[in-house]
């Protein structure tokens, strides 16, 4: 019979982590386990983590391959609406978190279409809602994913290589064209953060591993592209695990609602039951990812330590 390994993914524990004070009031399992387990730190986030774990091949390049999950073999940029924030000598970038609806969409799409004409481009919103741009040729540059650009300044993560300097440029025509534009005036007369910008990004080829995991839980959008790649199905969070290796990517954690009770829920519905199946020796290894942090590791010997 296959041993049974469980990795859970904890996305937003970071910041609860990062603040010593919280220390003493993490629910209980969620304390044992941290406080028996092996530790390692890694500041992977949650989208690089996903891609590690479901690709053949290693995921290292500045660049993560979003486009081929969501437009196949087509050549495609990913081209995300983002919000560029001046902040004194830095530019910082926030990526747009909420889905554009059918009509914000259009009018994005109408406002910018013209731009890419030279590049005998088409800019469109995906089914999935991510906004791509649709080429003949794929551009002979470096693109920095983004979400490693994320609440950073931007200086350190600009395109690189043969054809940069149009790209750059044509990113410059997006900023003045979105600055004053009808679009982004509906936007902030609704109190909408207005888009300045678009962050291209999603080059790359994409293989799937294969057989990687038996049992993969959770609702976030990339998880279910990646196991579809993988031709995995997604069971819901609650479902049983079967033997073999499971995955499990709970929801982010709010940290602008009450994040204590949302960790109290993890810790009875999740982590309570797999402490129990771990010092029972039905699960050999539990892992506790926390992206942007680093990786607990617990195995049935260590969980009953009296330390």
């Amino acid at each position: 019979m296959a041993k049974t390994t469980l990795t859970l993914i904890l996305p937003g524990l970071a910041n609860i982590l990062q603040q010593k004070i919280n220390a003493n009031i993490l629910p209980q399992a969620l304390k044992t386990i941290i406080k028996k387990s092996w530790f390692e730190a890694d500041d992977l986030n949650l989208t690089r983590l996903l891609f590690h774990y479901f690709s053949d091949t290693p995921v290292d390049a500045v660049d993560l391959p979003y486009a081929q999950l969501l437009n196949g073999k087509t050549p495609t940029l990913c081209a995300s609406p983002c919000y560029l924030h001046a902040d004194r000598d830095r530019l910082l970038l926030f990526a747009n978190e909420q889905i554009l609806s059918k009509t914000e969409a259009s009018d994005l799409i109408n406002e910018l279409q013209e731009l890419f004409e030279a590049f005998d481009a088409k800019l469109f919103q995906h089914q999935s809602g991510e906004f791509l741009l649709q080429l003949n040729t794929v551009p002979n540059i470096s693109f920095s994913a983004l979400a490693d650009v994320n609440g950073k300044s931007v200086s350190n993560f600009l395109p690189t290589g043969t054809d940069k300097v149009n790209w750059i440029r044509l990113w410059n025509e997006i900023q003045m064209k979105l600055y004053e534009s009808d679009f982004n005036q509906q936007r902030e007369s609704a109190s909408k953060i207005p888009i300045n910008s678009l962050w291209f990004w999603g080059i790359g080829e994409f293989i799937a591993k294969q057989n990687q995991w038996q049992s993969v839980q959770g609702k976030h959008p990339l998880l279910k592209q990646l196991a579809q790649a993988a031709a995995m199905p997604i069971d819901d969070i609650s479902s049983q695990l079967r033997s073999g290796r499971g995955l499990k990517v709970l929801d982010e954690l709010d940290l602008e609602a009450d994040w204590q009770q949302q960790l109290e829920q993890w810790d009875q519905e999740i982590l309570k039951p797999a402490l129990q199946q771990c010092r029972r020796a039905k699960i050999s290894r539990l892992e506790l990812i926390i992206p942007e942090y680093g990786r607990y590791e617990l195995i049935p010997l260590s969980s009953w330590k009296f330390w």
